[in-house]
This record gives structure tokens, C-alpha cells and sequence, in this order.
């Protein structure tokens, strides 16, 4: 979601030029250049090139008034001004898509930070732009490890520019790998300072855009109609004061966007009337789209409406125009939505197929991306590790070198005693004979361990294709099966025999899939290579989202609670595994609990620096000859029952990068009793 015209907005909110007077900023770029050529105060001149800029926003003309005040402001060493400068220039050079320029200029302002001591708002918001680009490009890993890096980097400097613009670059980030409550955090953290703080109109309406489009996602309807209330009011602020056509156009577009949320939210909820009166005051803007995202979210809306009131051919032809804009996935598969309504079973599943493989296409190439810089760092290690053993050798050669230079001194200096000379020759011949032998042994021991490496390095190599080519060649007919099975069961009518065995398909193959993607997390975990991104979070929220994610497995008549010690306390954890952890124990509890209930809670044991998490359920239990077995792979308590697969075994791996465990309660009789403990004192960031 690239959106060039909130960063050219960005632009003109940044710009703090300080005006001699209030009509400065509306006077003709004729009128201040020959200004500009009368004044010789050096503050002076800077002051009319920053209006200058401010005034050519988003022209070529904006290059050359910004490269201008950066010669001035070299000229005059004003390294304040020339950090202005280099951040326009990178804002300029993204919203152009230069890559290369973008680039220099955030390595130059990187370069100025160092001399300046201290990093400035446009240095971050120079490399917020960079990663952002780098995320367009394709490249999410790069943009993701540096974005987290700065973003604590702007934290511990306690810098409110920095969190916000790093703070929404990684919404926006993980917007694009479809982690929107991710997103949702991030962006609402930005907006939160942003309203502390600055208050500048035009960014938050740029950052509530971005959280309105990830709650849409996540089907958060009241917060995502309170937001776009939030956004139309600070519309209105900016329509009072606006400077020039340019932002009247902009403040359109956004405008725009605005209605086509709410036509996107009521259609989710099945309002129709609702969604048009919003389709018809967004009709009055449709001229003023200056802004691809904003054109191909609202075409997709438009098409979603009419494929709620059921005008099919209207809906056609606005989703053929919106996949001119972008074939995502997202927008093929609202293609064969229309076509399935209407009735055209056969086109709607060719739609769906090419979603899907066009989905897999991209998962594939970023795991493909992911293992080559997973070997690029194996190899990097192995490098490092073949040059300390070398290092080591030359040290122990150079020690019996030096023993050898000892003895021929002695030698020479007891020649003419010839006993002793005698004693020291054969001590020398000794120790050449064993240093012959010892430069054999290396020699030795250097090929065995060079075959050693190749060895491992040709296991790493299978092990890696055969993980890349098991989840490409397992999941592709698995996605397809899924997919087909959907348009089975939808087609069949209730009481159909064949609805059943629909059923039994869908089951087992989200199982399948779960097996394979089991199978896959235990590989990474053990070769010690997973990397862990901890930050302070609060225990009482990750629980509660877990038991969402588990919720729906939860049996008619059984009760789902929650007990925690604390609503406020914080832990330092990788949020992620530990609500992998938490939802692996309580859908267990689900599978064996037909009624009575499942409760998840945890205390803090600040005397043992541990929080310890407990999952009881009243179901079945588990028999005292099996409670030993239970956290071996794949171990079924029950043939006929489905068995504990790998879930089990994954939670203590995770359990013990915490430096806790996950053990049974088998003094407890009720049902089943897991205990997951989880260490207080753990470093920021771990690699595994």
C-alpha cells in the first residue's frame, strides 16, 4: 500500500520555515527568487529557499530549491539546515521512486547524525522512507530488521519522531505480510504520540487511514467506524486551511477514502442502504483520485456492493478495473465471489486457482528468500569459526618455533663442551621429530575436519531443499483440496450425504496442514536458528488473545475462563511464542473436554523470577501409565482419538528458550493440569 501522496503531504507538514510574515508563504516563486537574489544575510537566504520549497511542493523545481539551501547551509556551516535539507531530499526522491538517490542521501544523513551527535527527526524520517521502499520493493525481511532496529534505537534515545515514523513503518510493514493486529499496534502507538505531541493534522489522517484499513481486515467494526468518524472530523480541521489546489485535491482523495471505508464496512455487514448513501456522497470525489491505493481500495469496495445488491455485471466491471490497478490475491478472490453468486461456478473456481497459486508463488519466494540468508549467516559462522582454528594453529606453530630458536641458541652456546652439545643436538632432533609429527597430526586433523564441514554443509543444503520443496509440494495440493471442498460444501444442500464427507475432507485437511506446519516449526526450533524478538508486553492481553485464537474450538456446554493475577503486569517475552505456547496447551484442553470448563491462568513467583501459566480442564484426564509419554512426538493416549502430534513437544522447546519448562500437575485429578513456567530475567533480543 504505497501511498505517494501522504508522503508529499508529509513534506508540507515537516516544513518549519520561519516566515518573515504570514503572506510570505503565498507570494510567487518569481517574486521570492528575485528576493532571494537581493539578500546576502546567509539566515536570510535559507529562510526563502526553505519557503521556496514549501511553495514548488512535488515539482521538478522542489530538487533544485532543496539541493540549493543544502549548499547554502554547507556554505555556512548550519548542520541544522542541511539535516532539513537531506530529509527533503530523501522525501523528494522517494515519492520518485529513485532508489539509488534515496539511498545516498540517507547514508548522508546518517553520516551528519554521527558529526552532530544525536539523531533528528529527519533522520529518522529518512530511513523510515527507506525501509518503506525497501518493503515496495519486495524486500520485507531488510526492511523489517532494520525498521525494529531503529525503532528501538528511537526508544532508548526516547526520540517522539522516531517511534512515530518507525512506529508506523512497521504497521505498515506488517500490513503487508497480513499480520494487520500486528499493524494495528504499532500504528495506534504512532497516532497516540502523534495526537500528544505535534498534532499535525495530515499525518494523522495518513496513519488512521492505515489503522482503518487493517481493522476492516480484522473485522473490528466499531473500532474501525469510530476511526473513520476520528478521520472525517480531522478532515474537516484541514479543509479550513488549505494552502493551495494541491492539498484541496489531496484533501478529495483522502475524502474519498473516507466514504469508501465506510461503504466497505457496512457491506461486510450486510447494510446495503447504509453503503449507498456513502456510494453516493464518494461519487462527487471520483474525479479528484490522485492516488493508486486510494483508487483500487475504492473500486473494490464499489465491486463488493454491487455484489451485495446482486447488479453482477456492474460488479464485473468494476473488479476488471480494479485488477488492472492490482491483481492481489485479495482483489482475484472478490473476482470469484461475484462470479460464484452469479453463477458461474467453473470461472469462479479458475479465479480462485489463480489466487491461490498466485499467494503460494509469493509464500514460496519469501521462504526461499529467507533459507539463502539463513545460509548466507551459516556460512558467515562457519567462516569465522575455519579462521579462529587456523589462528589457533598458527599460535601453537609459532610456540614451537620459538621452543626451536631456544634450543639452537643453546646449542651454539655449549658447543665447546662437546658432552653437552651431544645432549642438546639430540634434544633438538627430538623436537624436530616431533614437530614433524605435530604438522602431520594438523595436517591430518585440518583434512578431517575440512571433509567434516563438507559433510555438514551438504546435510544443511538437503535439509533446507527438502523443507522448501516438502512445504511447496505438500501445501500447494492441500490449498487446492481446501479450496475445492469449500465450493463442494457451499454447493451441497443440508442432509446431503455428501456434505459429510465435505466435512471430513476440510477437517482433515486443516490437520494435514496444521501436521506440516508442526513438522516445520520443530525443524527451525532445533537447529537453533529461530530468531526470538522480545519486548515488553502485557501478560494479561497476550492470554486474552489467545484464548480468541482457541475459542472456536471449544466444545457446546463447556465453559472458557480466565484468572490472571494482574491486568497490568508486564513481561518481557516474544509475544508470538508465547501465545503459540498458551494456544497449543488450551486446544488440547478442547480436544478432551466435553463439558465442565478450561481455565488458563497465571501468577508472578517474583521469589523464583518466574510467571507460572496453568491450562485445567475437567475432560477425560490423562492415565497414570501415559503421563510420562505425553510430551513424546506423536504419542496417542487413545487409538481412536486424535493424538497429541508435535504440539506438545514444540511448547517445551519454546518453554525452554524462556528458560522455563511445561510439565503435567499429576497430583491434580479433575482432568488435565499444565503448568508452563517462564523466566523474569531474559535478555531483550535472542537469537535461537
Amino acid at each position: 500500500m504505497k501511498t505517494y501522496s501522504f508522503i508529499i503531504l508529509f513534506l508540507y507538514c515537516i516544513c518549519n520555515v520561519s516566515m518573515a510574515n504570514e503572506d510570505s508563504m503565498v507570494q510567487s516563486e518569481d517574486s521570492l527568487s528575485n528576493v532571494l537574489a537581493k539578500t546576502t544575510d546567509p539566515a536570510k537566504r535559507i529562510e526563502i529557499l526553505q519557503e521556496l520549497c514549501a511553495l514548488t511542493t512535488n515539482t521538478p523545481a522542489t530538487l533544485k530549491w532543496i539541493q540549493q539551501t543544502r549548499l547554502e547551509a554547507r556554505k555556512n556551516n548550519s548542520r541544522e539546515n542541511e539535516d532539513w535539507a537531506l530529509g527533503h531530499l530523501a522525501v523528494y526522491f522517494y515519492n520518485f521512486e529513485m532508489l539509488d538517490s534515496l539511498i545516498y542521501y540517507t547514508s548522508q544523513s546518517d553520516s551528519l547524525s554521527k558529526v552532530m551527535g544525536k539523531h533528528s527527526s529527519y533522520y529518522y524520517g529518512s530511513q523510515a522512507l527507506l525501509c518503506q521502499n525497501l518493503l515496495w520493493i519486495g524486500q520485507r525481511e531488510k526492511a523489517s530488521d532494520t525498521a525494529i532496529r531503529l525503532f528501538k534505537q528511537a526508544k532508548e534515545e526516547n526520540s517522539t519522531n522516531g517511534i512515530i515514523n518507525l512506529g508506523e513503518t512497521l504497521g505498515l510493514i506488517n500490513q503487508q505480510i497480513g499480520q494487520d493486529s500486528i499493524a494495528v499496534t504499532y500504528l495506534k502507538e504512532s497516532l497516540d504520540m502523534l495526537i500528544e505531541t505535534s498534532g499535525k493534522v495530515p499525518y494523522i489522517i495518513r496513519v488512521l487511514n492505515s489503522i482503518i484499513d487493517s481493522e476492516l481486515k480484522l473485522k473490528r467494526f466499531d473500532d474501525a467506524r469510530k476511526h473513520i468518524e476520528e478521520l472525517q472530523a480531522h478532515l474537516d480541521k484541514m479543509k479550513k486551511n488549505i494552502p493551495n489546489s494541491g492539498m484541496s485535491q489531496l484533501y478529495s482523495s483522502n475524502y474519498l477514502l473516507s466514504e469508501a471505508f465506510y461503504i466497505n464496512l457496512f457491506v461486510q455487514l450486510g447494510n446495503a442502504d447504509e453503503a449507498k448513501k456513502h456510494l453516493l456522497m464518494a461519487q462527487s470525489y471520483e474525479n479528484d483520485i490522485n492516488d493508486g491505493y486510494v483508487e483500487h481500495f475504492y473500486k473494490l469496495s464499489l465491486a463488493a456492493y454491487y455484489k451485495l445488491t446482486k447488479q453482477y455485471a456492474q460488479a464485473l466491471n468494476i473488479i476488471n478495473q480494479a485488477m488492472e490497478l492490482n491483481d492481489s490475491p485479495e482483489t482475484m478472490k472478490l473476482k470469484a465471489e461475484i462470479l460464484f453468486d452469479k453463477g458461474d461456478s467453473r470461472e469462479a473456481a479458475i479465479q480462485y486457482r489463480d489466487a491461490l497459486e498466485q499467494n503460494e508463488s509469493q509464500n514460496v519466494e519469501t521462504f526461499i528468500r529467507q533459507i539463502s540468508e539463513l545460509r548466507a549467516i551459516h556460512d558467515t559462522n562457519q567462516l569465522e569459526l575455519e579462521v579462529k582454528e587456523l589462528r589457533v594453529k598458527e599460535l601453537e606453530l609459532e610456540a614451537k618455533q620459538q621452543q626451536l630458536k631456544w634450543s639452537i641458541a643453546l646449542t651454539s652456546l655449549f658447543l665447546i663442551i662437546l658432552i653437552l652439545g651431544t645432549f642438546v643436538f639430540i634434544h633438538t632432533r627430538r623436537l624436530n621429530n616431533e614437530l614433524k609429527k605435530d604438522k602431520r597430526a594438523l595436517l591430518k586433523s585440518e583434512k578431517e575436519l575440512r571433509i567434516a564441514r563438507d559433510h555438514a554443509e551438504e546435510s544443511d543444503r538437503l535439509k533446507s531443499l527438502f523443507l522448501s520443496n516438502m512445504s511447496h509440494e505438500i501445501r500447494t495440493p492441500l490449498n487446492a483440496i481446501v479450496g475445492f471442498a469449500q465450493l463442494l460444501d457451499i454447493e451441497t444442500e443440508e442432509g446431503d450425504e455428501r456434505k459429510e464427507f465435505t466435512k471430513v475432507i476440510m477437517d482433515n485437511s486443516a490437520l494435514l496442514l496444521n501436521l506440516v506446519n508442526d513438522i516445520l516449526d520443530i525443524s527451525r526450533l532445533e537447529s537453533e536458528r529461530y530468531r526470538f524478538s522480545f519486548a515488553e508486553e502485557n501478560l494479561a492481553e497476550c492470554c486474552r488473545a489467545a484464548l480468541t485464537s482457541a475459542e472456536h474450538r471449544v466444545k457446546p456446554g463447556v465453559e472458557l475462563r480466565f484468572s490472571p493475577e494482574s491486568e497490568d503486569f508486564i513481561l518481557n517475552t516474544d509475544k508470538l511464542r508465547l501465545q503459540q505456547v498458551l494456544i497449543n496447551l488450551v486446544g488440547n484442553a478442547t480436544k478432551f473436554t466435553k463439558q465442565g470448563f478450561i481455565e488458563l491462568a497465571f501468577t508472578v513467583d517474583k521469589k523464583n523470577d518466574l510467571v507460572r501459566f496453568t491450562v485445567t480442564d475437567t475432560g477425560c484426564g490423562i492415565p497414570a501409565d501415559k503421563q510420562d509419554a505425553i510430551f513424546e512426538r506423536f504419542e496417542k493416549l487413545n487409538e481412536y482419538v486424535q493424538g497429541t502430534g508435535l504440539g506438545l513437544s514444540i511448547c517445551r522447546i519454546i518453554a525452554e528458550r524462556f528458560g522455563g519448562d511445561v510439565i503435567l500437575d499429576k497430583k491434580y485429578t479433575g482432568g488435565a493440569r499444565f503448568i508452563f513456567t517462564h523466566s523474569l530475567n531474559i535478555s531483550q533480543e535472542k537469537d535461537i
